[in-house]
């Protein structure tokens, strides 16, 4: 099977969707796919390449970090014509979207004008929603997708609820390659740097973009509730660069965020690291507590399987898809939003007992290894294919049977 994958980023640009994608490419090409993704342009990176199997084509004109909404609207046409000329070197038998439900309009209006042309059925992966105008505009599209894979049950309900059809829907949770994640893997110079700065003290690590979207304020206002009556922690904050940034927000709430860091006299008690994908295993490895206290909801949260699959407790939210994944008690905490009390109630309580740590983290682990390896995600997305392929060719073959008749 020939598959189009198309995304706004890839790393070295990090986020959630984009370690999503350099986890299920290679391993559909494995599975014997022929994959090629058409993503956006980075400084530095040659426009085509071919990665572990994948054939990667850049451009400007998918780099949402450059591309505004007036300049989409002025480059459309330039636009349509990238998309069609990747399509059509390709031949694929399945186009798959990740995000163009969102965005800009000119992108997904162009994909459904191209998958009507060539024949191959459209499936979007619908990693997050919205409520805006972009998001209302992006709606005139829901009938066009041949499928959606909505990647938890939160997002589905979104979906159904924003008008897309129940029955075009299908829930494939996040997966992970549980190998990354065991104690021999993690770079251990990575690992040695971590402690040398902690020197000795429990990690509490957050591994999301600094934002007040992932809590990240949330978490310096609880961490200084935690030194008050536990010295002996350390605050391990993930970095900030290379992250999908359209409207340029980031970098205000980054100064903020650290501004509060200051005046909370933590400065000798934090440290802000920017971590590649391979190298999260190791911040995972060397913490003890991992926290995502989320504002917003959470579509899924794939850093919650890594934490769990490097065994580590989870304290998080009650936000969108990720009580989907955490089992309160069991593999961690559920907290309300933006109560950073209750976050520090919670971090003491793993912090002062490390028996309930290592607990937590063994079901952790075995949860993740039961229902949320990569192998299972892989298996439901070429299944999820095939069926929207069959489907398609049924419906196309009743539409020549009606001409005829």
């Amino acid at each position: 099977m020939r598959i189009a994958m198309l995304h706004w980023a890839f790393p070295p640009t990090i986020g959630g969707v984009e370690t999503h994608l350099t986890m299920l490419c290679p391993a559909l090409v494995r599975e014997g796919c022929e994959v090629a993704l058409l993503t956006g342009a980075v400084d530095g990176r040659v426009a085509a390449e071919t990665w572990e199997g994948v054939r990667i084509r850049r451009t400007p004109l998918m780099d949402l970090n450059s591309l505004s909404p007036t300049l989409i609207r002025r480059y459309k046409d330039e636009i349509r014509e990238e998309l069609a000329r990747f399509i059509d070197r390709e031949r694929p038998d399945v186009i798959h979207a990740h995000n163009m439900h969102y965005f800009s309009y000119v992108h997904a209006e162009a994909l459904v004008r191209i998958k009507e042309r060539v024949g191959a059925p459209l499936i979007l992966s619908a990693h997050n929603v919205w409520d805006d105008e972009t998001w209302e505009e992006l709606l005139r599209l829901r009938f066009a997708w041949d499928g959606v894979i909505a990647v938890s049950h939160y997002i589905k309900r979104e979906l159904i609820a924003s008008g897309y059809p129940a029955g075009q829907i299908r829930v494939i949770h996040h997966g992970l390659d549980l190998a990354r994640f065991q104690a021999a893997t993690p770079p251990e110079a990575v690992r040695r740097e971590i402690r040398e700065k902690a020197r000795g003290r429990k990690i509490v690590f957050h591994p999301a973009r600094m934002s007040l979207a992932k809590g990240s304020d949330i978490v310096v206002l609880a961490f200084r509730r935690v030194k008050e009556v536990y010295p002996d922690a350390f605050l391990l904050l993930a970095g900030t660069n290379n992250t999908v940034d359209w409207g340029s927000y980031q970098q205000g709430e980054i100064a903020q965020i650290r501004r509060m860091i200051a005046e909370c006299g933590l400065e000798e008690d934090v440290l802000i690291r920017f971590f590649p994908w391979e190298e999260m295993p190791a911040a995972y490895w060397e913490s003890e507590v991992v926290v995502y206290p989320s504002s917003f909801d959470e579509p899924f949260g794939l850093v919650l399987l890594e934490a769990m699959a490097a065994g580590k407790p989870l304290v998080v939210t009650r936000a969108g898809g990720m009580p989907e994944i955490v089992v309160p008690g069991e593999t961690g905490f559920i907290i309300p939003r933006r109560q950073p009390d209750a976050l520090a109630e919670k971090i003491l309580a793993l912090l002062r007992a490390p028996d309930l740590v290592r607990q937590m983290g063994q079901r952790a682990r075995r949860r993740v290894a039961e229902r949320f390896t990569l192998e299972r995600m892989v298996r439901e997305t070429v299944a999820y294919y095939d069926e929207v392929c069959r489907t398609r060719g049924r419906a196309e073959r009743g539409k020549r049977s009606s001409a005829i008749g």
